[in-house]
């Protein structure tokens, strides 16, 4: 079997799954229980330098709430370095 190759646009692949998959499971949370809002919102700042409108919304989010957004930051930046290369 081949070895996966993980070039930008594997990555890329990879981050749009997960930032998609956080986002269905995220609303699926909100009717069940979980914390749904929490896993949306690591959703969409996972997809907002890729998605326009997921963009406007983590800007509206932080001028509106500094603290979630600074703890919505820190999760998905913690997402985002296990996608970045190791050197």
């Amino acid at each position: 079997m081949k070895r996966l190759i993980w070039n930008r646009h594997t990555k890329l692949v990879l981050k749009h799954v997960l930032g998609w998959f956080l986002i269905v499971t995220g609303i699926i949370m909100l009717v069940t229980p979980g914390q749904g809002l929490l896993t949306l919102l690591i959703g969409v700042y996972l997809l907002a330098d890729h998605v326009p409108m997921f963009g406007r919304l983590k800007t509206s989010i932080n001028q509106k709430f500094p603290k979630l957004a600074e703890y919505v930051r820190h999760a998905s930046e913690t997402l985002k370095n296990r996608f970045k290369k190791k050197p």
